[in-house]
C-alpha cells in the first residue's frame, strides 16, 4: 500500500531557489512545470525511501503585498489561482499590508504558517505517514522534530547550495536526525521539473489562418495579422492576466476586468475578481 506523502511549500524560499534555477540553466524562457512537480517530488522521495508513495496533497504558502508603493500585486494573484485552480495546490495567501505593518519579514510569515499546519495534519490520524518539506530554513528543526515524535516521516526536498549561494541552511542539511533518507536537491532535477511546452497548430482568429505556435490564451492571431495591426501580448493591470491586443497607452485592462468593470457599474474589477 502506498504511503500517503504531503508537501509543504515554502514559497518564499521557492520563490528565491527558482531564480537560482534560472541561473544555473541559463536559458531563455526556462519555466518551472508547477503541474508536475508535486508528482515528481512524490516519484523522487519514493526512490528514496524505496516505497511506493502517493502525493496526496501539496500545500502552497506565500505573501501577498499590500499598499506597498510602486508594487502591482495582481500578477502575483494570477500566479496563486493558477496553482491553486490548474494545478490543484491547496494555497494559503498571508496578505502584508504595508500601511499598517513594518518589520514582519516574509520568511517569517510563511514559516509560521507552514508549521502550523503541517502541525495540524500531523495531529489528524491517516493524514499523512510522510511531510515532505520544501524550504531551507534551520528554523524548521524543531517542527522537523515534533512531527517525527508523533510517528511521521519526513523528508527535505533543498537547493545544493551550489556557487555559495545558500538557498539551504547548511545546519539543515548536516542534521541527519530530522529525516528519515536524505535530502533531494531540485537542482539536481532541473530538466525533469522544465515546462515543455508543446507546438500545436492554431486557427487565427482575425484571419483563420492555421499556424503552430506554443501560445495557449484563449484568443490567437497569427504572426502576419500581429505585425499587421501592432497586435502584442500585454498583462493586464488589474489581474495579471495576458492577452493579445492593439491597445498601445501605457495602461492596460483585458477584455475579462472590462466586461467586470461594465458589469458592476464602474465598480474597480480588482475588488470583484479575486478572492483567495
Amino acid at each position: 500500500m502506498p504511503q500517503k506523502a504531503m508537501v509543504f511549500i515554502d514559497g518564499s524560499w521557492f520563490y528565491h531557489s527558482r531564480q537560482i534555477l534560472f541561473d544555473l540553466k541559463d536559458e531563455t524562457g526556462f519555466e518551472i512545470d508547477y503541474k508536475r512537480l508535486p508528482l515528481l517530488v512524490g516519484q523522487w522521495v519514493g526512490d528514496a525511501l524505496d516505497a511506493d508513495v502517493d502525493v496526496v496533497r501539496a500545500c502552497y504558502f506565500g505573501t501577498l503585498p499590500l499598499n506597498k508603493p510602486g508594487y502591482n500585486p495582481a500578477k502575483q494573484r494570477v500566479f496563486y489561482l493558477f496553482l491553486q485552480q490548474d494545478c490543484g495546490y491547496e494555497v494559503e495567501v498571508l496578505e502584508m499590508d504595508h500601511r499598517l505593518e513594518h518589520g514582519i519579514s516574509d520568511d517569517r510569515r510563511v514559516g509560521v504558517a507552514l508549521a502550523a499546519s503541517m502541525m495540524h495534519f500531523a495531529s489528524m490520524p491517516g493524514a499523512f505517514d510522510t511531510a515532505i518539506l520544501m524550504g531551507g530554513s534551520s528554523d524548521y528543526r524543531p517542527l522537523l522534530r515534533r512531527v517525527r515524535d508523533r510517528g511521521k516521516r519526513t523528508l527535505l526536498v533543498a537547493m545544493n547550495n551550489a556557487e555559495n549561494r545558500q538557498a539551504t541552511s547548511p545546519v539543515l542539511l548536516v542534521d541527519h536526525a530530522l529525516f528519515d533518507a536524505p535530502p533531494v536537491f531540485l537542482d539536481e532535477h532541473i530538466d525533469e521539473i522544465r515546462l515543455v511546452r508543446k507546438e500545436l497548430p492554431r486557427a487565427c482568429k482575425a484571419c483563420g489562418q492555421t499556424e503552430v505556435t506554443t501560445w495557449a490564451g484563449v484568443e490567437f492571431y497569427c504572426s502576419k495579422c500581429r505585425s499587421d495591426h501592432h497586435r502584442r501580448v500585454r498583462t493586464c493591470d488589474t489581474c495579471g492576466r495576458e492577452e493579445e491586443t492593439t491597445w498601445d497607452k501605457d495602461y492596460f485592462y483585458c477584455s475579462q476586468c472590462r466586461k467586470e468593470f461594465r458589469r458592476n457599474g464602474g465598480a474597480r474589477a480588482e475588488e470583484t475578481s479575486f478572492t483567495i
